[in-house]
């Protein structure tokens, strides 16, 4: 009897602790089922208690544009300068005169220089008199040398004697001789007076160009010697109505930088005004400047107006790329993250894994997703993670590509706070 009940009250308590473990089981279910909401699902919705600065996504056009600075040049400049030594007698020109091809711009004291000419010009003719005398000479020579030879041949040597032949042979060769020698004297002569001729023509300074008078750097009474080198009396620019702006591009962005690109520029002289050019050639010699490397570019621009002038300085934007109607986005999209993100994937990883894929799908996924960023949307409330595909950008704003966005669409550009509302 007494082991019949104590096996009835043994499995009366196994009874009730396997109640107990039952009860226990479906309460801690039910706590982890609460936990799971408050702290997963509802962590999960919480974006829509933080507040966000958003901006609306636009369609337009952007242009990426490379910012240089440089200077005004003209096209074409010469210096002009002179050949000979002297002393500046007159000056026709001063600055900014309009200048014709073979204008007289200023003239030497030539009076030394005229005196050298008529002195070789007297030369040349003494030479010349030198020479005809030297003619006449040669001639009588020759006519007693053949007279001679004609009686010794007719005599058979026996006159004029073989010596007599002889000094008549050597006075003639030497008449010739020295024909020669006054006509080599003229040649001399020609040559001296053409010298000092071309002189007194350099003594004569005139324009090489069509154009105008940028600097002058002579004055009458003036003296200049051209020994060494050739002293710079002028310089001339071509045509102002073209210039060149040569501009120094950073080697960063020189690869971007090609002929025919459309710049614009503006000068201190008129801030509000902007200036239009074309590249027209972009430079391989290399620039380097305490370890920076530039290329010199030169942009060719209409002056049509006369307003820019040499030597300004100009502040340049060099169109590289342009998009033409796309969705246009602010740079901050592209930059934003959810404070809350790392937070919630943290969260529900730790409970919830996504089942693998194969690998196999993987690579065709990440294929698809070369170039690929993520901007965030608020829609409804909701922040929403969208995939977009940047096009360029002008360092404010950027072209995007996707296809689960449009215009009007809030772009969340930061966060203003990280409290729940």
């Amino acid at each position: 009897m007494e082991d019949s009940k104590l096996k009835e009250e043994l499995e009366s308590y196994n009874n009730k602790s396997s109640k107990k473990i039952y009860i226990w089981v479906i309460l801690i279910l039910l706590l982890g089922s609460s936990a799971y909401y408050f702290f997963i699902l509802k962590n999960s919705t919480q974006t829509q208690t933080f507040e966000y600065v958003t901006k609306k996504i636009t369609r337009g056009d952007l242009s990426v544009v490379v910012s240089a600075t440089g200077n005004l040049n003209p096209t074409n400049s010469v210096d002009i300068g002179i050949e000979v030594s002297g002393t500046i007698k007159e000056i026709y020109v001063d600055f900014n005169d309009e200048v014709e091809i073979g204008q007289v711009l200023a003239k030497l004291d030539t009076t030394k220089l005229q005196s050298e000419v008529d002195s070789l010009r007297a030369s040349l003719t003494i030479a010349k008199a030198n020479q005809k005398e030297s003619e006449v000479g040669l001639r009588s020579k020759k006519s007693i040398y053949d007279r001679t030879l004609k009686m010794y041949k007719s005599s058979n040597g026996k006159y004029p004697s073989i010596n007599e032949l002889d000094d008549t042979k050597f006075t003639y060769e030497t008449a010739i001789s020295n024909l020669d020698a006054t006509k080599a004297k003229v040649e001399q002569a020609i040559y001296n007076l053409k010298t000092a001729q071309q002189n007194l023509d350099k003594a004569v300074v005139k324009s090489s160009i069509k154009g105008i008078v940028l600097n002058k750097e002579i004055e009458v009474g003036q003296t200049v010697a051209a020994t060494m080198s050739t002293p710079t009396l002028f310089t001339l620019a071509k045509d102002l109505t073209l210039m060149d702006l040569i501009v120094s591009i950073d080697e960063a962005d020189v690869a971007d930088i090609k002929k025919d690109l459309n710049v614009t520029f503006s000068v201190d002289a008129y801030p509000k005004k902007v200036f239009k050019g074309k590249i027209k050639q972009v430079r391989l010699n290399p620039i380097a400047v305490n370890g920076v490397v530039t290329y010199e570019t030169v942009v060719l621009v209409n002056n049509e107006e006369l307003l820019l002038r040499p030597g300004m300085t100009a502040s340049a934007k060099i169109v590289t790329k342009e998009s033409v109607d796309k969705l246009i986005v602010p740079n901050g999209a592209l930059r934003f993250k959810p404070k809350t993100q790392n937070k919630e994937r943290k969260n529900t990883m730790s409970l919830v894994e996504p089942p693998k894929r194969p690998q196999g799908e993987n690579k065709a996924k990440d294929l698809s997703k070369k170039d690929m960023s993520p901007i965030f949307i608020l829609e409804n409330n909701v922040v929403k993670r969208v995939m977009v595909k940047v096009l360029d950008t002008d360092g404010k704003s950027s072209t995007v590509e996707s296809k689960d966005l449009k215009v009007d669409d809030e772009v969340i550009i930061s966060q203003k706070s990280d409290d729940a509302k």
